[in-house]
């Protein structure tokens, strides 16, 4: 009975993990090669969209980044995020302005540069998610603020900006539009 149970665990886990690189190769396809013409999804995309949009699935894909994709291989540059950090004493002085917090080691480097992948989230228009996981956000982006206040003793408050890369599409590139712009997806006073 264990075993079963084991089983039919890990084919629910490797069923979710199928669902949802089926949807991004029918996105991904879809996406570059119909981009502004109407067509009519086939069977297996559309299962595979109402899947993925599930409630249950949605989060869970969410929290182990199954739903990320592989963006980096688009012919496109794949959303990136910044964040800001501005630090004032107690008379409104400037002290610093960063776009890092000081991390240890480089295992939170990284840990904190993979979190702006939920952000996407803030600004998406396909996924409704309830206003819990939106507050969760909010409450990251307040955890980081008061993480980088504790770093300057001087300062008596952080305004955190959080910033969408704007990059110049293909056809702006060809047209020698290079100039990248941020943004402004939230911001939090701390």
């Amino acid at each position: 009975m264990k075993k079963k149970l084991q089983l039919s665990g890990i084919f629910m886990i490797l069923l979710v993990v199928f669902t949802i690189g089926l949807k991004g190769t029918f996105d991904g396809y879809y996406g570059f090669y119909y981009e502004n013409k109407d067509y009519k999804k086939p069977l297996a995309y559309t299962v595979s969209e109402n899947i993925t949009q599930l409630k249950p699935i949605n989060i869970f894909t969410s929290y182990t980044g199954f739903d990320t994709g592989y963006g980096f291989y688009a012919p496109n540059v794949a959303s990136d995020f910044v964040m800001s950090f501005e630090l004032k004493d107690k008379n409104g002085k400037v002290l610093e302005q960063k776009t890092l917090p000081y991390f240890k080691n480089k295992e939170s480097r990284v840990r904190y540069t993979t979190v702006f992948n939920m952000f996407l989230d803030k600004i998406s228009n396909k996924n409704i998610y309830d206003k819990k996981y939106y507050q969760y956000l909010d409450i990251i982006i307040r955890q980081i603020a008061a993480h980088v206040i504790t770093e300057n003793p001087n300062a008596a408050s952080v305004t955190t900006k959080l910033y969408l890369y704007d990059y110049p599409t293909i056809a702006d590139f060809k047209k020698g539009k290079t100039n990248e712009n941020l943004i402004l997806i939230d911001e939090f006073k701390y």
